[in-house]
């Protein structure tokens, strides 16, 4: 938990993070894998347990520690909670006269599905997989312009919180 609360105020948690803090568990309670967590959470609190975490997907360490902590009441995939949040911000969007182009709503849906996985996006990302078999940083840049560093802060902000 220090991990998770040495960071200053309203930083949001990285990739490097969660994985510092998987080690540390699996270092300390070998036992403590995502999955054992997770069904020991579904054993003794069988009404507070939504959904099951995916194997691998070390993101559901953020919804782990949250339920842990009392920060949510029901302990759901981090991928599901990212989907709700996504849904409601392009529902915010909308309503703010927002209307993104299929192009851009399908590069956006590639961004939502890696904060899911990784908790964050981060503009060197856009140069990777799956966004490079698009055009990479550069696509990105022709869809949303100059607006696209306050568009992923505000995805990672939005989004992860």
């Amino acid at each position: 938990l220090q991990i998770l609360y040495s960071r200053p105020y309203k930083q949001r948690l990285t990739e490097p993070m969660l994985k510092e803090l998987e080690k540390k568990l699996r270092e300390n309670h070998a036992a403590w894998t995502e999955d054992r967590l997770w069904d020991a959470f579904a054993a003794t609190a069988p009404g507070k347990v939504k959904g099951r975490s995916q194997a691998g997907r070390f993101a559901d360490l953020v919804a782990l520690v949250r339920f842990a902590l009392e920060h949510q009441l029901v302990l759901a995939p981090f991928a599901d909670s990212v989907s709700e949040r996504f849904t409601e911000w392009l529902m915010d969007k909308a309503k703010s006269g927002i209307v993104f182009a299929p192009e851009q709503l399908a590069w956006l849906n590639l961004m939502r599905d890696q904060i899911a996985t990784t908790v964050t996006i981060e503009s060197d990302d856009l140069d990777l997989a799956p966004f490079s078999q698009r055009g990479g940083l550069g696509k990105a840049h022709e869809l949303f312009g100059d607006k696209l560093p306050a568009l992923l802060e505000e995805l990672n902000t939005t989004l992860a919180a």
